[in-house]
Order: C-alpha cells, then structure tokens, then sequence
C-alpha cells in the first residue's frame, strides 16, 4: 500500500459517500413533496444494486489478493462507486439524459428505464475490469476508460441513426425507453467483457478488448429497429401506438446477445502465471 494508493482510497471514499448523500437527498426530498414513489425507489434501489454487483465480482472474480483482502475489496468498491456516480455526468453530457431533470423533475419513465439501463450498464463495465489477477488499480481503471469511451461512442452512433434519446427526453416515448434502456445494458455487458482478464501489458489490453466486437453488429441491429419504429411514428398520436411487445422483444433479444457474446469468449489464463511456475515446477 503506497501513499498514492491511499490518496486514491481517500479521495474515493469522500467523493463515493457525498454522491451518494446528494442521490438520496434529492429523492427524499422529492419522495416528500410530488407522488410517483414507484419512479423514486427504483431510483433509491440502483446504489444498492451496484454495491452487490460490485461486491460479488471483487468476491468471486477479482485478482487472488484481492478477493480475501477486506481492505483491497473496500477500496475497490468505494473506487466502482465514485466512478459510476462521476460517469452519470458523461451520461448528461453526451446523451442529454438527466436522472434528475428527466426522471426525479418530469417523472418520465422512459427516461427512468434508460437511467437503469445506464447505471448497471456503467457498473458492468467497471466490475469487468476488476475481473482477472492484475498489479494494481490503475489497471482496472484504464481498462474501464476502455469499455467506458467505447460504449459512450456505441450509444452515440445510435443516437446519431435515430434520435433515440430525444425521443426518450421530448417525445417520453416509454417503448423507445425501453429497447435503448436494455441497448446501455447489453453494450455495457458486452463492454465489461471486454474490460476483463489477467493484466500483461498497456498494449495487449487493447487487444484483449477486441473481443467487445459483438457491440458493433448490435448497435448496428439497433439502429434499424428504431428506424423501423421511426417509420411507424409518423405524428404525436401514431408515436403512443402500443408496442409493448415488440419493445421488450427487442430487448430480450439484446440482451441474449450480449450473453452470449460473453459466453462465445471465455477468460484465457494469462500466459505469465506458467512462466512464473517454471521454477517451481523443476522445468
């Protein structure tokens, strides 16, 4: 433990707990004042969701001096914490999707489901790039910025073909909300995918990564479906047609490829660990 590793773990544990705080209060407050409990405790659950998700992949998937470590897996966790809450940010700034104005001042639904959809899939992709043995936690940060700034540039291209976000935000079309919702999901799952396995080097990250390719067939798949819909939207009234079934088979069906897309490429073992065993090994 170095003193740039304890300012690190500092730093995340203040900026985890006054993010946090400020979430709760904001919900409370409103929870007090307006109705739609339902839109504030899905709001309320999402910390809690991210903290398991976080907790289990540290327990079970982490690095072997991590997972039995109670100070390395708190540090992990208020690291994951802080670094979902901060990404919301990029959330606004790039998608114009705020869980404050949208969600907590409008109470738009759809905008609620994409939110959801948006904080697991930032958790995802954060948990990945703690999964594998590495050297440190710069190395599960840079191979988060990774999934991180591929999955901001997936969604964009999505919006980009179908004014996807502006249709969630203006038009509060839930439908729309929910098929883009599991698309931040699905991409996140694929992202964290790629995120993971045993640290070697800067530059074999970067390869490694690649195996995130699945991403791109499906923000291809996605941007047709929501052109598909755009074409059954033809005015206000035409755009609030019930596709209820539709939307969540869509959805489904995202979600399915992201899963299997992480079944299609398991973890290698990292080559280094048979080279240290030589030794030991008498070979």
């Amino acid at each position: 433990m170095d003193n740039l590793e304890v300012l690190v773990f500092m730093a995340s544990i203040y900026c985890a707990c006054r993010l946090i705080y400020l979430w709760y209060k904001r919900i409370i407050f409103t929870w007090l004042s307006e109705k739609d409990n339902g839109i504030k405790l899905t709001l309320a659950l999402l910390p809690a969701a991210a903290f398991a998700i976080i907790l289990y992949t540290l327990k079970v998937l982490a690095s072997f001096d991590v997972v039995n470590d109670p100070y390395y897996i708190l540090f992990y966790i208020f690291l994951g914490l802080s670094w979902v809450f901060v990404n919301l940010l990029l959330v606004f700034i790039f998608f114009d999707l705020s869980w404050i104005d949208d969600v907590l001042g409008n109470r738009n639904t759809a905008a609620l489901i994409a939110i959801t959809g948006a904080f697991l899939g930032l958790t995802i992709i954060y948990s990945g790039a703690n999964v594998g043995d590495g050297p440190g936690w710069w190395c599960v940060i840079y191979a988060a910025g990774l999934g991180l700034f591929a999955w901001i540039l997936v969604n964009l291209v999505l919006n980009w073909g179908s004014r996807a976000f502006e249709r969630i935000t203006v038009n509060r079309d839930i439908h729309c909300g929910i098929r883009v919702g599991a698309f931040l999901l699905a991409s996140g799952l694929i992202l964290g995918r790629a995120s993971a396995g045993d640290w070697t080097s800067f530059s074999m990250t970067v390869i490694e990564f690649l195996v995130g390719w699945p991403v791109l067939p499906l923000t291809l798949v996605a941007i047709l479906v929501e052109r598909y819909y755009i074409s059954k939207e033809k005015d206000w009234e035409r755009a609030r047609q019930n596709h209820w079934f539709g939307s969540i088979y869509w959805a489904v069906l995202y979600l399915l490829i992201a899963v299997f897309s992480i079944v299609l490429y398991p973890l290698p073992e990292n080559p280094i660990y048979g080279i240290i065993s030589l030794p030991f090994t008498g070979v």
